[in-house]
């Protein structure tokens, strides 16, 4: 599955009144797939999977420029975070999806704690829409 076909499938169960834009900004480097806006804040969120659907390795490091996150994207991530911007990374897997807030992803994650972590597409969606203030 493509990085834009989970973005899709997480898109069906946010609620309306969340707006989600999907970024595709090729001529600038290192800004996020997509902004979120609700009534009590907005977030910035970059989207990673583990790659060839595989199970996430015993250490996942978003660090690594080669498989994860580019120099720009965590440059970007960082620089809007200190500006007080809400920013986070959502990382899918076969095995469930996770939301890293903040700068949470520079710190590696084992594999056991991504999987006690792991949640559905619902799960993640409804995360994110009490993040952004739209929850019940």
């Amino acid at each position: 599955m493509l990085e834009g076909d989970y973005w899709q499938a997480l898109r069906k169960h946010l609620v309306p009144r969340v707006y989600a834009w999907k970024i595709n900004a090729s001529y600038a480097k290192g800004i996020p797939d997509w902004w979120a806006s609700g009534t009590q804040q907005d977030l910035w969120v970059e989207n990673k999977r583990i790659q060839n659907d595989a199970e996430p390795p015993p250490i996942l490091d978003l660090t690594d420029q080669k498989k994860y996150l580019s120099h720009h994207q965590q440059d970007w991530l960082a620089k809007r975070h200190d500006e007080g911007r809400h920013v986070g990374v959502v990382v899918f897997s076969k095995v469930g999806h996770i939301y890293l807030p903040d700068l949470t992803w520079q710190q590696p994650i084992s594999k056991l704690d991504f999987m006690s972590q792991a949640g559905s597409y619902k799960e993640l969606a409804e995360q994110l829409i009490a993040i952004l203030g739209e929850g019940p």
